[in-house]
């Protein structure tokens, strides 16, 4: 019975580990997309004459490279990640 108890402990750990380690992926993943998309806005925003000149087509294209690049982020971490897992049992 303590035997089994360890091994849900263990198992919970793992989870919890992988999940902070998801969630800073993420967090990461979004701050990156936001830079990505600060930066374009303030590219578009020194081409304009006015602040006003900035269409909407400009700043939704602005927002989607950034939720591009913070997506491609994700999955660079996830394959990443999976790449590190099959490789692991080959460490023992």
């Amino acid at each position: 019975m303590q035997g089994d108890s360890k091994q849900f402990s263990r198992i919970l750990r793992e989870i919890k580990r992988e999940f902070f380690r998801f969630a800073d992926s993420y967090a990461k993943a979004v701050k990156d997309g936001a830079d990505v998309t600060g930066k374009n806005i303030i590219e578009d925003l020194s081409k304009s004459d006015q602040p006003t000149d900035i269409s909407v087509g400009k700043f939704i294209s602005a927002v989607k490279r950034g939720v591009q690049h913070a997506g491609e982020q994700m999955i660079n971490s996830g394959a990443d990640h999976v790449q590190q897992m099959k490789e692991k049992p080959k460490k023992k």
